[in-house]
């Protein structure tokens, strides 16, 4: 049975800009036409933008092929404990390559609230890394929240 009194309340901006500041990991959803791709992501952020490290092993790169082929990308953050304790923003905007040179900044962003896998498993596989920006033009946040009863 679904509880009437437990409803979504639209974010605020300084609501949205903190979630984003904490949390550091969501999905990333790219297109090439008709063709979607999604890749679980863990990011940095600052009011304005989200910044990436792309991983790839080998040559061949199906993210960078996604990001060169996105005009707009969406980014999706999400935390959920239970049913009504939950937060979720949509990201949208432009993603970019990064110079080589941005990557100092890139990796200080990064590392103050993202998430980054062990690779110490890859053994002897190329990797190597990319930085890219996620230029926030849209955003749109929702919570759970909790009402009195009427």
């Amino acid at each position: 049975m679904v509880d009437r009194n437990k409803v979504g309340a639209a974010m605020s901006d300084a609501e949205i800009d903190a979630f984003l500041r904490e949390q550091g990991t969501g999905v990333l959803s790219l297109a090439d036409g008709d063709e979607a791709y999604a890749v679980p992501v863990s990011f940095g952020y600052e009011e304005g933008r989200v910044l990436f490290g792309f991983y790839t092993f080998g040559t061949e790169s199906q993210k960078r092929v996604y990001s060169e082929a996105t005009e707009r990308a969406c980014l999706a953050v999400y935390d959920a404990t239970d049913r009504t304790d939950w937060t979720s923003v949509l990201a949208f905007g432009p993603i970019t390559e990064l110079d080589m040179d941005a990557w100092d900044e890139v990796g200080e962003r990064i590392s103050e609230n993202a998430w980054t896998p062990d690779l110490s498993g890859v053994g002897e596989r190329r990797l190597s890394v990319a930085g890219y920006e996620l230029a926030i033009d849209e955003v749109t946040g929702f919570h759970g929240v909790s009402r009195p009863d009427r």
